[in-house]
């Protein structure tokens, strides 16, 4: 066998980024023609005009608002009374937590978090500046807001966790950012027409749908009015988009870097969602996503692809499994918190006890290794952003993910 290629068949539940040094991949595709993937395919609408790409946007309610507890890390006495009285201004709830330890935070957040009042909990600062729960797998290292979001002690998320960090201009816009109603959805694929559950499930969801196979600057224009932006990550693994902090990429391709990220300033909070691993460590893609003004969901570390089928995302504790079940809660739920910790509920009461109990000796302290593949997946994603965010979904949304397919 072609070593290359049992190389490739070994990893192929990954969907991490690999660099093979002086190897190219292309796409074979009809008619014998090879192509590099690098142009752009739509499913929707023909291009725009400018008044086409125009869109009301406003305020998030104040009476949603006043509903999140503010908990503000280390980030300097001039900041934290800019942030505090921001929240004095949208009724917000804001405390100060100088704690080293995740658990010290954590405690503050049990004692201050009035679950019939608060809606979300917002963590302002970085993994440095507000600790974050260290985890790491096969020798890497991330973090994880994940049992944070655990408020009433039970092992099972119930409370939206969302975090910022930057400069106070972007901080301050996402504890009030601008929301638009464009009902545009963008999704990322490297293969387009390969496979067409994603856009499916999007226009179930009431979305107007463009496919792009890498960011150009002639759709800045569209991803900034856009509402969610989903890359996802199956197909071969050769072909498949990867990810690192600074980029999403495939084998031959950028699909797009942080600076390109950098040069859309998103005009309503769009959700983005990325399947790809590492993208959620605090890397200049992270970084250039929340200056810009959008809500980011994604990994730390790596993510895995299932290699058997599964009838329902909940016994799917795998990147397909939460992704799908993310898609399916968004018309279930109202606010993008609530639609996250949906997920992460679902699919750790479906974990086997080997899983659960490595996660619970993570919560005690024993340690910060996770072996099991399942473990990994239900615990790695991380929201940045507010999110109390109402969830995005178009008129008549209505969407079930059916049956999981292995999608290699």
């Amino acid at each position: 066998m072609d070593i290359r290629w049992s190389y490739l068949l070994t990893k192929e539940k990954r969907s991490c980024l690999t660099t093979r040094v002086g190897m190219n991949f292309f796409v074979n595709e009809p008619r014998g023609r090879v192509s590099l993937i690098n142009e752009v395919r739509r499913i929707g609408k023909k291009r725009r005009t400018a008044e086409e790409l125009a869109f009301e946007v406003g305020r998030m309610p104040r009476d949603i608002l006043s509903r999140l507890l503010v908990v503000c890390g280390k980030v300097g006495k001039e900041n934290t009374a800019l942030y505090k009285k921001k929240a004095e201004d949208i009724g917000a709830d804001f405390i100060s937590e100088s704690g080293r330890s995740w658990v010290l935070a954590y405690r503050t957040i049990q004692e201050n978090y009035n679950h019939g009042h608060h809606k979300g909990v917002l963590l302002i600062g970085t993994n440095k500046e507000l600790p974050a729960t260290q985890i790491s797998y096969e020798g890497s290292y991330g973090y994880t807001d994940w049992f944070i979001q655990d408020v009433d002690g039970d092992s099972i998320p119930d409370t939206p966790v969302g975090r910022v960090f930057g400069p106070p201009e972007t901080i301050l816009y996402h504890m009030d950012p601008m929301i638009i109603d464009s009902d545009i959805a963008i999704v990322f694929d490297s293969q387009p027409g390969r496979s067409k559950r994603h856009v499916e499930g999007l226009i179930k969801l009431g979305f107007e749908v463009e496919v792009l196979r890498k960011y150009t600057e002639r759709d800045r224009k569209l991803l900034s009015v856009s509402e969610f932006i989903l890359q996802f990550s199956d197909g071969m693994f050769d072909m498949r988009i990867h990810g690192t902090p600074e980029k999403w990429a495939s084998h031959n391709a950028i699909i797009m870097d942080y600076k390109q990220a950098s040069r859309i300033k998103f005009e309503g909070y769009p959700v983005i969602y990325s399947e790809a691993c590492s993208t959620a460590q605090e890397g200049p893609l992270l970084k250039a996503f929340l200056d810009q003004g959008a809500c980011y969901i994604g990994a730390t570390l790596d993510t895995l692809n299932n290699l058997e089928p599964f009838d329902d995302w909940r016994d799917c504790a795998y990147a397909d499994g939460w992704k799908f079940g993310f898609l399916d809660l968004l018309d279930t739920h109202d606010l993008i918190g609530q639609v996250k910790i949906g997920v992460d509920g679902a699919i750790y009461d479906r974990l086997a006890m080997k899983a659960k109990s490595e996660l619970e000796a993570v919560r005690s302290g024993e340690t910060i290794e996770i072996t099991t593949d399942h473990g990994l997946s239900a615990a790695e994603w991380v929201m940045f952003g507010n999110p109390l965010r109402r969830s995005t979904v178009g008129p008549r949304a209505d969407y079930s993910p059916g049956r999981l397919v292995v999608d290699t």
